[in-house]
């Protein structure tokens, strides 16, 4: 069971998967760098115990410093390479001269290149404003024209238009206007629009002369026509909207509801990630067990520090330092799985290091309530976990099985039907309360 969609940076403008206005169509390099994050909690403070074997090579389970063999990874915008950044930086920085609303500091920056006509950029402007709605200090708008004008013969006046009530003031009053009532106005004649526009601007409260001797002044036609230049022939942008997520072109679905699981992980991160991998801090020769307490009852879980170390260890060192709690059950098909262990409650985070994968041959998903560890490809463990409701063979071999519920069936029947990656909307699920770890 993967952890859904592993999200990638795009290292140049791409046609977007979603609905967009195209112009053309460009081929972007491949590239892809996998990205996993959320917030660490307290460090587990007992001292670790020894392994009782500590093997080389791709077997080894700690290093000289007594730390389980894992790698740290970055969060969900990791720092760019020397080559990514080049690449990136025909996309001018973002300067006072931009158009430009919410925090400075926003954890997440949306800069679009847009077309006022484009079907898609209205779209797009109805779920940013639901996105800035629901989390307001945490957003900011940064908008750049690209006027398709040979797709969309009323573009380049309605930008026009907003630079001209924008040195009035009332750039994002255009701005809404223009996108709100798109429909009234995209289909008429070049002289019916700015009749519209006139009108607009009484409306909006402008000095209606000086907006329409400034709609087509020298200085802004040339203002547009340089950044539609710019656009087409520096960046080589053919589609909009085509969006920047703090500096990162972002080709994947950009409704609210997605972007605001993004701002969901990205919150879990300014907590901080681990940075180093965690101690050792079990004895292969006991017997550990789990107790998930949810809201909804205690799930017992045997778990199997000689089949899979590594993924007990880290599963273990984790709820003692409660990691886990207060942490919902994201995903639950009751045909399938329940799956847990996000912090952000979105499905694509995980705790700032993995590990590689444990496959034994003792052990398969023949048979139901089995608990493995979910990841996005082979040895990308963290800290998301799944539980079976049914046999499940055709993830034998691919993840790590390091445990068997025992006890709390009932519970595990009674978990709300959800996936945030299907409907980020889905209805609240159920949360872990804590997960207490009993060692015999």
């Amino acid at each position: 069971m993967k952890k859904p969609f592993k999200l990638i940076i795009i290292l140049f403008v791409v046609v977007l998967g979603v609905s967009a206005c195209t112009a053309k169509t460009i081929t972007p390099p491949a590239t892809a760098t996998p990205t996993e994050t959320v917030a660490p909690t307290e460090t587990v403070t007992e001292d670790a115990a020894e392994p009782t074997a500590v093997p080389t090579g791709e077997t080894q389970l700690v290093d000289d410093e007594g730390k389980m063999i894992c790698s740290v990874t970055q969060g969900f915008f990791p720092e760019l390479t020397e080559e990514q950044t080049a690449m990136l930086s025909v996309f001018p920085a973002i300067t006072e001269d931009d158009w430009s609303k919410g925090p400075e500091d926003a954890l997440l920056t949306v800069l679009e290149y847009s077309d006022f006509q484009c079907p898609a950029c209205a779209a797009f402007y109805d779920e940013l404003n639901k996105l800035m709605e629901k989390y307001p200090d945490d957003v900011r708008v940064v908008f750049r024209h690209f006027p398709l004008v040979s797709i969309h013969p009323n573009a380049t006046l309605a930008a026009q238009a907003a630079e001209a009530a924008g040195l009035q003031g009332k750039f994002w009053e255009m701005y809404d206007a223009l996108f709100s009532q798109q429909s009234s106005w995209s289909s008429l004649s070049t002289e019916e629009f700015t009749t519209w526009l006139e009108n607009e601007a009484t409306t909006l409260g402008l000095d209606t002369q000086q907006f329409m001797t400034d709609l087509t002044s020298e200085a802004i036609v040339n203002k547009i026509q340089e950044a539609l230049e710019y656009g087409t022939n520096t960046i080589g942008l053919s589609a909009t909207p085509t969006i920047l997520l703090n500096g990162r072109p972002w080709s994947y679905d950009w409704s609210a509801s997605t972007l605001g699981m993004v701002i969901e992980v990205l919150k879990y991160e300014s907590e901080g990630l681990y940075t180093e991998c965690p101690p050792w801090v079990i004895d292969q020769n006991k017997e550990y067990t789990a107790t998930i307490k949810t809201e909804k009852g205690d799930i017992v879980v045997e778990l199997y520090p000689k089949e899979a170390p590594l993924t007990v260890n880290a599963f273990v060192f984790l709820a003692r330092a409660g990691f886990y709690d207060g942490i919902t059950f994201h995903r639950v098909a009751h045909d399938f799985v329940a799956q847990a262990g996000d912090p952000s409650g979105t499905g694509i985070s995980g705790p700032g290091f993995e590990y590689r994968n444990e496959i034994s041959d003792s052990l398969n998903f023949d048979e139901a309530y089995m608990v493995g560890m979910a990841n996005g490809g082979p040895d990308t463990n963290g800290s998301q976990f799944f539980i079976t409701y049914v046999p499940a063979t055709q993830l034998s071999g691919s993840y790590t099985i390091f445990g068997k519920v025992i006890s709390g069936f009932d519970v595990l029947e009674k978990l709300t039907e959800r996936d945030t990656q299907v409907n980020p909307d889905a209805p609240a699920g159920d949360k872990i309360i804590t997960i207490e770890i009993d060692e015999k």
